[in-house]
């Protein structure tokens, strides 16, 4: 009888999972109507993001050597697991993020930092724009939170600028016509949460605004920390829309970008909760706490001024002339 019953029960989830599944891919249709504002079959609009023109002439041929490592890590990697590390690879793609925010400019300011906890988590922020993700890799520190997660459109993994990187950190690949796929994204996101303890990103407005407004948040999208009864930290990402040549202010050098990370509601309290009324508390923080530091300046900043770069350079002993020759990969 205890079996008969276990065996229902597993049924009954599965079921539920389904059509949690099922709701994910309609929401993700009509949102995609909405993006192309009712014309079928039109390809979403590519975002160009603003690159120094100065510092790319010194970059650019590091973009070569970049492909090509990531290439090298992954093929390594099939042959001999283990090779390089999971936690070389996570540093890696975070350095490759962090040379792009030099490129482009961009400064990162986060406040509420401590709400971000060491566990299996899931991150609820805003999408303004396709940085959003690479600005949260930047502020995330392999040493004192879980390294971060996402559920990705399959397109990346046929990207030839994407393919090599979405395999190097944990990415769950998502067919936006498939409910049969978002169900194995659901499964893959909650295990990732529970055995891995990863920090699992969810964007609930499932396409970026391209402003600083809030779009509707998709609750199907949450049910994923509810699954995992997983804590739920919202996040405000403020500025990040403005990483577009389009948007870029052309009258300021630099561009701030603010993370706000708003108090986690624990798997505790949120699973009793129907997936509705969570989506909408977190939307209502999330904007909240857009709202109060949109003018504001966050306590922790990733980069360091000029003026303190100058002295902890002057502060560092002297190194001889085989520290020179190093070569830092």
């Amino acid at each position: 009888m205890e079996q008969k019953t276990k065996i229902k029960k597993v049924i009954s989830e599965e079921k539920n999972i389904t059509k949690e599944a099922s709701n994910v891919v309609e929401e993700k249709l009509e949102m995609n109507e909405v993006v192309v504002k009712g014309k079928k079959n039109q390809k979403e609009e590519v975002e160009k993001f603003y690159l120094d023109p100065i510092k790319m002439i010194y970059m650019w041929p590091a973009v070569a050597r970049i492909k090509s490592k990531a290439k090298k890590i992954i093929k390594k990697n099939r042959k001999v697991p283990g090779t390089y590390s999971e936690e070389y690879c996570y540093n890696w793609v975070k350095k490759v993020v962090n040379r792009l925010m030099y490129v482009s400019n961009i400064d990162i300011k986060v406040e509420g930092i401590e709400n971000w906890l060491d566990k299996g988590v899931v991150l609820v922020p805003n999408h303004q724009s396709n940085i959003d993700p690479l600005v949260l890799l930047a502020i995330n520190d392999f040493s004192l939170q879980q390294p971060l997660a996402f559920i990705a459109k399959k397109e990346l993994w046929e990207s030839k600028s994407m393919k090599n990187f979405v395999r190097l950190i944990d990415c769950v690949p998502l067919d936006r016509n498939n409910p049969r796929s978002a169900l194995e994204a659901f499964k893959d996101a909650k295990e990732l949460v529970v055995d891995y303890k990863r920090s699992l990103v969810i964007f609930p407005e499932g396409t970026r605004s391209g402003s600083q407004e809030v779009g509707k948040f998709h609750s199907a999208s949450l049910k994923v920390a509810q699954m995992a009864n997983a804590p739920v930290v919202p996040v405000s990402i403020i500025n990040s829309y403005k990483a577009t040549k389009e948007n870029r202010d052309k009258n300021s050098k630099r561009l701030v970008i603010k993370v706000i990370f708003g108090k986690p509601i624990m798997g505790t309290k949120h699973i009793s909760l129907k997936t509705e009324d969570l989506t909408k508390n977190v939307r209502k923080e999330v904007i909240a706490n857009l709202q109060e530091w949109k003018n504001k300046e966050p306590s922790m900043e990733l980069r360091k001024p000029k003026k303190e770069k100058k002295v902890a350079k002057k502060s560092k002993e002297k190194k001889s002339l085989k520290d020179l020759f190093k070569i830092v990969d």
